[in-house]
């Protein structure tokens, strides 16, 4: 990223959020670039391209990388999207903040400024959402189907008029940002009903949309990752009875297996889930092939010592028994007896286990041509629970009978045995009437895989808000720019209530909301914060530099504030191609002006960073105050990142 340089004494920690920000600033946009992050102690190299991946292998030390770190993961663990965005929007807005106090404008009026422009900025995104119904395919030149919003939700001008009825969640009181020292962020109650996890617990269905049209809009340029997903839907939908038709997706009853040493074009969805095995464990699958295999679910490690969390061992308390040990066998060699009788007498086939299974009993199962599976995703074993009525239990001693499930068949899928590789097989094991999907994703180089998995995913969680949205907003800055707008506009009225129909100075008391007399600057720089996101992804697009990125942008404020609609034209500017080297792909220039972003992703992505940069100026402001600037002039202390 260069060298920042940074004050020490003036708001250190908005100044590194900046800088921290400005490291990411490649991965917006289609055209991502890959960065590669080297451990100088043991060499070793990360190839990532998502910011959150970046901090994940960052050494933070400074407390603002921390909080940043714990926020944007945070949203990652629930929306899986957006990271990028919140981000960079907490770096232009930190810079923001700071260019206020060079100003001299208090931190209240600061506070106070932000909060309200963008509240006025996401009822005018809930006011302009496109109802996923009206997103609908067209035919390209080349015949493919291809996307584009209906003619009759064009983006209204909200200068000339809004229809706030349009919204799909038309909340009109916003509750005032709250200012903790919690790692942990105070949203409103929407925002917080609408980030639980709970909330992605079932499947949704479009309900008479085509889902491969909707995933086409939100693919933002992954189209092999959201071909996948695609797929994935085809296979759900048919196995609940609607044929090959994309009616249903559910996120929760997908998983993904990624296998090193193939090319990419072998990436597949496969019904069931996709594990790797030994030569052993797959000569035992061989000789059981076309066979209904008995099944049970261990939660937990499959071993004597293993304990479940919580549990609390009396080290003050010994056994004593009355019985002479006569077997001379150990307690684990009992422990493994015991178990291999119950999995022989209740005629078990398969065990599938949560964590990691004793080495030495799972060599006596496969004596017993039982197969043990360890290191199994818990929602691959609730999936069998559901179809095979297996009963999961923490502990092996607890089996019996009434906890095998039946119905599962295993099957090898494909050789994975490569050079320098020890021999391993895949194999596929699916349950009757199952539900559980598994993406295979594989490449040639091994570092890729991470990379895939993540844009996979991504993929999978845009479609999945899309359709419990039902909303949608426009993308490729457009609804960057619509925000941009209406603060202009606001600034405007703001001049003219400062001046008075007369000319003459009104009121402080009628300046801006609460008698806030710099809402107009404060209003302008979140606006060139915007800005600056629009005009970064038109130079990571590769089609013009920044300066001309600004350009195109100012001349299509003039034409919105002019009264015209904002149409395809300004994504068609975004995603055109004329440079000499051609940087973008053939999938991208098709699908110029149908980009779509989810709503509550992008919005709850502003609200965090807002009240990560409010948290840090907080902060800072605490441990410095009443600096008089030019007490620091001519000194020397600074320190370049």
């Amino acid at each position: 990223m260069g060298s920042t340089i940074i004050s020490q004494r003036l708001h250190v920690g908005l100044q590194q959020l900046t800088a921290l920000a400005a490291v990411t600033h490649s991965f917006l946009g289609p055209n991502k670039n890959h960065k590669f992050i080297q451990d100088e102690s043991t060499g070793e190299s990360s190839l990532v391209c998502t910011c959150f991946r970046v901090l994940e292998h960052l050494d933070l030390t400074c407390s603002v990388g921390q909080l940043a770190n714990e926020t944007i993961q945070a949203h990652q663990k629930v929306f899986h999207s957006g990271a990028g965005c919140l981000l960079f929007m907490a770096g232009v807005w930190s810079r923001a903040a700071l260019e206020c106090l060079h100003r001299d404008i208090s931190i209240p009026h600061i506070v106070s400024a932000m909060s309200e422009g963008l509240d006025i900025c996401c009822k005018v995104c809930r006011s302009n959402s496109v109802s996923i119904e009206d997103v609908r395919p067209i035919a390209s030149d080349s015949g493919t189907s291809v996307l584009q919003g209906s003619p009759h939700t064009v983006l209204r001008n909200p200068v000339t008029g809004m229809n706030p009825s349009h919204g799909a969640l038309n909340n009109k009181k916003q509750s005032r940002i709250k200012l903790t020292h919690s790692r942990h962020f105070c949203a409103n109650d929407e925002a917080d009903k609408n980030t639980t996890p709970g909330l992605f617990s079932h499947a949704v269905s479009s309900k008479g949309v085509d889902i491969a049209h909707l995933a086409e809009a939100v693919s933002h340029g992954c189209v092999d990752a959201m071909s996948l997903v695609v797929e994935v839907s085809k296979m759900q939908s048919k196995n609940n009875g609607s044929g090959d038709s994309c009616r249903t997706f559910d996120v929760n009853k997908l998983v993904t297996c990624t296998l090193p040493g193939l090319s990419e074009d072998h990436s597949c969805v496969l019904p069931g889930c996709v594990i790797l095995l030994s030569a052993e464990q797959a000569s035992l699958v061989h000789h059981m092939k076309e066979q209904k295999w008995q099944v049970v679910l261990i939660n937990g490690d499959l071993s004597e010592k293993y304990r479940h969390l919580g549990f609390n061992s009396k080290n003050d308390i010994s056994q004593v028994t009355d019985k002479l040990d006569l077997k001379g066998l150990s307690k684990e060699d009992d422990w493994e007896d015991n178990v291999l009788t119950t999995l022989l007498k209740n005629n078990v086939n398969l065990v599938l286990v949560n964590g990691e299974a004793s080495e030495r009993l799972t060599q006596h199962c496969m004596s017993h041509r039982i197969l043990v599976v360890e290191r199994m995703k818990p929602d691959i074993l609730k999936d069998f629970a559901e179809t095979t009525g297996a009963v999961p239990v923490t502990y092996a001693t607890q089996l019996s009978k009434h906890c095998v499930g039946t119905g599962v068949e295993i099957s090898i899928w494909r050789d994975c045995s490569g050079n320098r590789r020890r021999a391993s097989m895949a194999v596929n094991i699916v349950a009757d009437r199952t539900a559980l999907v598994t993406v295979v994703l594989t490449t040639s180089v091994h570092s890729k895989l991470q990379t895939l998995e993540d844009c996979f995913w991504g993929c999978a969680y845009r479609l999945h808000h899309t359709l419990k949205d039902r909303k949608l907003l426009p993308g490729a800055g457009k609804t960057e720019l619509l925000c941009v707008q209406i603060l202009q506009k606001h600034i405007k009225d703001n001049g003219e209530q400062t001046r008075g129909k007369d000319g003459t100075s009104a009121p402080q008391a009628k300046q801006g909301r609460a008698g806030n007399p710099h809402r107009a600057d404060v209003f302008q720089l979140m606006a060139d914060g915007w800005m600056d996101y629009i005009s970064t992804l038109m130079l990571n697009s590769g089609t013009c530099s920044k300066v001309d990125a600004w350009t195109t942008i100012n001349q299509q404020l003039v034409d919105l504030n002019g009264g015209l609609s904002l149409d395809a034209n300004f994504s068609r500017l975004l995603l055109r191609d004329d440079t000499e080297d051609g940087m973008m792909s053939p999938d991208m220039k098709r699908s110029a002006g149908k980009v779509y972003d989810n709503m509550t992703v992008k919005l709850e992505a502003w609200r965090k960073a807002l009240d990560l940069v409010f948290l840090v100026l907080q902060t800072d402001t605490e441990i410095i105050t009443g600096i008089d600037p030019k007490q620091v002039e001519g000194q020397s202390n600074v320190m370049v990142l």
